[in-house]
């Protein structure tokens, strides 16, 4: 009787404290309400609405005007959208968060059209730089210049004597070290090709400076790592920039134990302004094992439960593994990664990731690298039978024309970045010619099949925004203006399908479209107003819209214009 008579006492408690903060209908009063949007729900129960009611940090009511308005108290703030399109708050799929807070404040090598202005960035860098501040950074493409070519590090020696450096290409999977990074790092003419990557060398076998996939850990472990403190600026860094896109989840690939203790401090802080699914490495398996976290583990700002595999390098480096040779570099097919020799080595730690409840995100680029991870997922389902385990294949770019049903059979999530099909479409054919060129990014071939899409842009090798990777989707124009009618325009998706991929769909990669994905009632109050209607809009413009307002968990995290639309009260 005790017991029943505290729990009335307390309901009583709690009632009287919620009439306190109740609007005049009687219902909770909303700490926020945006009003007179055009909302684009992503929810197939209401695609359409006016407004949208946020009670703590989940939505409470979406509809219209009339409807919302009722959620109204004395203290509720209050939006007035002015017609802007209100949509869910994008959830980036692929992304490296920490490396791609570094380039925001790096050397920008993108737009170098030569190698003569690639070399007076980096000089330039070097001339504000202490001297034994390494110089990063790079995302160099030398496929803009004529010819293209890859630098090497006679380039910049004489810019550089004293200064390291090691800048990457867009891709990620090559870099250039000057000489003396390659002293650093102990690297001659001696030097084997570690499994998985090559030393690029001249006609005396001398290396050139050029490094490719495995062969750049040579570099980075004698680099001097992030001190906690820089980890957390880089980190407010990044969520900075992505609120300014209307980035609101990302899901870090390869997030290391310092990035995940990092975002943990944050966390704690109450500092987290986008919502982090960090996944490390395969490499560390038996740690995840060992402390026996689950896919989906952890809370609405910081989760795990994912491992990241490397099956292959890429197309632009050379390194993607395919069935037949590029057609302009000999019999090269490209490389399986390191984790991937022996290839029982990747196989164990699947098998000991799928057996511990973790789930499988594995970058795949070239046709025989994509096979050999189906076979090796559908091992995994012969071995431990069927459950929801959403196996990932990230990038999934160049299809065997054999393995679109396997997708589909095994129920792999592709995860992949329409921003690399406009930028690669620029010189793909010339690497793997049409053939194989046509089921690159085949968007629209995975839908037809039944296959679950997921969007990103591989920050910080594609740009975080949205609308690029938007624009990117709808219209296949590729970067250097040939196609503007679309590469492979059969690929195209739709706008609806691109953005219910890149929010809901990328929601469901990591088991959390109960949660979030749709501005439905009961989810997490994520959302963005976007300054143009992109479904009323020329698709070539989409890629000029900007946000004017993004909202995590019913807080305003960044904010165009603070003195426009936010009206507290307003009548």
């Amino acid at each position: 009787m005790k017991s029943l008579f505290r729990i009335a006492v307390l309901t009583l408690m709690i009632l009287a404290q919620t009439a306190q903060i109740c609007s005049p209908q009687g219902k909770p009063a909303a700490d926020l309400i945006i009003l007179d949007a055009k909302v684009w729900t992503v929810d197939k129960a209401r695609p359409n609405a006016q407004a949208v009611a946020v009670l703590g940090d989940r939505i409470a009511a979406v509809g219209l005007n009339a409807d919302v308005e009722s959620w109204r108290g004395p203290n509720t703030r209050v939006i007035a959208a002015g017609g802007k399109l209100l949509v869910p708050g994008f959830n980036d799929s692929h992304v490296h968060f920490v490396s791609g807070g570094i380039q925001l404040d790096s050397v920008d090598l993108k737009n170098a059209r030569s190698p003569q202005e690639f070399a007076r960035l980096i000089g330039e860098r070097a001339r504000t730089h202490e001297k034994s501040e390494w110089i990063v950074g790079g995302n160099w493409d030398e496929t803009k210049w004529d010819p293209p070519s890859i630098p090497s590090k006679e380039l910049i020696d004489a810019l550089t004597p004293e200064t390291p450096v090691f800048v990457t290409r867009y891709d990620g999977h090559m870099g250039i070290a000057n000489s003396v990074t390659l002293r650093l790092a102990g690297i001659t003419a001696k030097t084997p090709d570690p499994p998985g990557g090559t030393i690029v060398r001249d006609d005396q076998g001398n290396p050139t400076g050029a490094l490719k996939d495995a062969a750049t850990i040579l570099v980075y472990r004698i680099m001097p790592p992030l001190t906690h403190d820089q980890r957390l600026k880089v980190i407010q860094r990044a969520m900075a920039h992505a609120a300014s896109l209307g980035v609101t989840s990302v899901q870090h690939m390869g997030a290391d134990a310092e990035d995940i203790s990092a975002y943990a401090e944050l966390l704690q802080r109450g500092e987290l302004t986008v919502r982090i699914y960090a996944v490390p490495s395969i490499s560390d398996v038996q740690d995840q094992v060992k402390v026996g976290v689950r896919h989906a583990f952890g809370g609405p700002f910081l989760r795990l439960g994912g491992l990241k595999g490397f099956a292959d390098g890429s197309l632009g480096s050379g390194t993607a593994y395919f069935y037949d040779p590029f057609l302009n570099q000999g019999e090269n097919r490209g490389l399986l990664s390191n984790e991937m020799q022996p290839l029982s080595l990747m196989r164990d730690r699947m098998m000991r990731a799928d057996a511990a409840g973790l789930q499988l995100c594995t970058h795949a680029i070239g046709d025989h690298g994509i096979s050999i991870i189906l076979d090796l997922y559908s091992e995994i389902v012969k071995a431990h039978g069927a459950v929801d385990r959403r196996f990932r294949i990230e990038h999934a770019q160049h299809m065997a024309a054999k393995d679109f049903d396997r997708f589909a059979q095994l129920q792999v999530i592709a995860s992949v970045q329409p921003y690399h099909a406009i930028d690669d479409g620029r010189f793909a054919e010339a690497h793997i010619g049409h053939d194989r060129a046509s089921r690159t990014y085949a968007f629209r071939t995975f839908l037809d099949h039944g296959v679950r899409l997921a969007l990103g842009t591989d920050w910080e090798v594609a740009p975080l925004d949205p609308m690029q990777t938007v624009y990117a989707a709808v219209t296949r124009a590729t970067l250097d203006g040939k196609n503007p009618g679309g590469w492979f325009p059969e690929q195209k998706l739709s706008l609806p399908e691109t953005i219910e991929a890149y929010t809901l769909g990328s929601a469901y990669a990591e088991f959390q479209e109960n949660e979030k994905g749709s501005i439905t009632p009961g989810k997490l109050a994520d959302v963005v107003l976007l300054s143009d209607d992109i479904f009323n809009i020329a698709p070539e413009k989409i890629r000029n819209v900007h946000v004017l307002t993004t909202i995590v968990g019913g807080k305003v995290v960044f904010d165009s214009d603070p003195a426009a639309p936010h009206k507290p009260n307003a009548p």
